[in-house]
């Protein structure tokens, strides 16, 4: 499976080359562009791929909180993911695969969880 998406560019940063601002699947989030082979134009459509970055010491919990699937933290990349873990299959905002939150949290299947992430990674096509 892939983390292949279309995304709408709403904004690049003034200050920090690789931030960018996307609407994906009706949610904005601020992303990480890794990679981008070409100039982006804020208002076009992409094809990215996402990744979620996690810390090596990462946790994430059940929850209840069902409001919102995201959640950014501070003003860097941080970001609080809510939604169900389905295998390798992470529905939030939009479906995520991420085999190693499964493999790490058994326990967590099929359950509403929280997930905090260091960035999500977009690579554009």
């Amino acid at each position: 499976m892939n983390n292949i998406k279309k995304a709408l560019l709403i904004k690049t940063s003034e200050h920090i080359d690789e931030e960018v601002t996307l609407l994906i699947d009706g949610s904005t989030i601020v992303c990480f562009a890794n990679v981008c082979p070409y100039e982006l134009k804020a208002g076009k459509r992409y094809s990215i791929e996402l990744k979620l970055n996690l810390p090596d010491n990462y946790s994430t919990i059940e929850s209840s909180h069902r409001e919102i699937p995201i959640e950014k933290i501070g003003k860097g990349f941080v970001y609080n993911l809510y939604g169900e873990l389905h295998d390798d299959e992470f529905h939030t905002f939009t479906v995520l695969f991420d085999e190693g939150v499964h493999y790490d949290h058994p326990a967590l299947n099929n359950k509403f969880i929280r997930l905090q992430v260091e960035r999500i990674d977009a690579s554009f096509l």
